[in-house]
């Protein structure tokens, strides 16, 4: 009769359960709009933003008109997207630059998406016409991990968001592994609305070629300075038709390019809103856009620069859709 040693059996027994646990992984003058009071938050120069839940839809509301890459946390071993650094192996590369770590099937993180823009964008509450932005339905296309700080406010340029001081507002809360989408133009395209600052008069129009991408810079790198995801969204397009065309015009396209310009030139992920609202609504007519996509005024004329709760929502399903063309992790996060 052969004995086996008592020492070998607990060696191997040790050895059996050392390989099942580390199989489990681990995880760690007028412009187009004019602002609107926010539920809650805060932000320079009176303004205010707000914070929803993916899981819960935000509120729907009344207001105005329009208006970098660092690491981001991710699985097991995972570095970030962005310029900040190199992603674990196995990682997909990300457009701001850098690589995304793996994990593989290690749990994501939770995570705030931070959005700056104008009130295309901004959160709207109990609005008597239904108007609503895309940033308040962000939320309701993602899961429960992702919390969505839409600060975005009616009537600001990419300069006087600066300016405010609601760019460095939203720096001091974001954090490494947290996104912010930026999206102006709307209003920066208008050559004679003004506003006051510090006893200037200061005018709402940046050049697109130009001045807009400086001041756009500074979004991108304040966020990559924190290992944050800077990602650009183009403007969506105006009502820009006539009859029941299916051909509308895009007056924001130079922004729109300007964007996607500035995101190559520094590697910096961009979704293209005005290309996929273009195409939408080329698809649904001149007359289905007035009727359910954009704002309906009290008096029954249609408002071609603001949206309702159908078209801000199509939108951020668009917006959503983006994270994924982007090769974002955020997508990851999708519902």
């Amino acid at each position: 009769m052969r004995i086996r040693p008592l020492f070998m059996t607990v060696v191997l027994h040790s050895f059996v359960a050392g390989i099942g646990l580390a199989s489990w992984g681990c995880s760690s003058g007028d412009p187009d709009d004019h602002p609107a009071t926010q539920t809650t938050g805060s932000g320079g120069g009176g303004g205010s933003s707000t914070s929803t839940s993916a899981s819960t839809s935000a509120s729907s509301g009344a207001g105005g008109a329009s208006g970098a890459s660092g690491p981001s946390a991710t699985g097991v071993g995972g570095a970030g997207e962005g310029g900040g650094g190199g992603g674990a192996a196995g990682g997909t590369t990300s457009a701001s630059g850098g690589s995304e770590g793996g994990g593989g099937s290690a749990e994501l993180p939770d995570v705030t998406v931070y959005i700056a823009g104008d009130s295309t964008v901004q959160t709207y509450v109990n609005s008597a016409l239904h108007q609503a932005g895309w940033g308040q339905m962000l939320g309701e296309f993602f899961d429960e991990r992702v919390r969505v700080d839409n600060r975005a406010i009616g009537g600001r340029t990419a300069r006087r968001y600066i300016d405010e001081g609601r760019l460095d507002d939203v720096l001091e809360d974001i954090q490494s592994g947290d996104y912010f989408l930026v999206q102006f133009g709307t209003n920066d395209s208008n050559k004679t609305a003004t506003y006051e600052h510090d006893g200037a008069t200061i005018p709402y129009y940046l050049d697109p070629a130009t001045d807009f991408k400086s001041y756009l810079e500074r979004y991108i790198t304040g966020a990559q300075a924190r290992s944050a995801t800077p990602v650009l969204v183009t403007p969506p397009p105006r009502r820009s038709c006539s009859g029941d065309s299916h051909e509308f015009g895009n007056g924001l396209s130079a922004y729109a390019k300007a964007m996607r310009e500035l995101g190559d030139e520094l590697d910096v992920a961009v979704i293209d809103l005005n290309a996929k609202t273009l195409a939408h609504l080329n698809s649904i007519g001149c007359v289905a856009a007035g009727e359910d996509f954009f704002l309906v005024r009290a008096d029954g004329s249609v408002d071609g620069t603001h949206f309702n709760e159908t078209g801000a929502r199509v939108m951020a399903g668009l917006v959503a859709d983006g994270t994924e063309d982007a090769g974002l992790t955020l997508a990851r996060y999708r519902k």
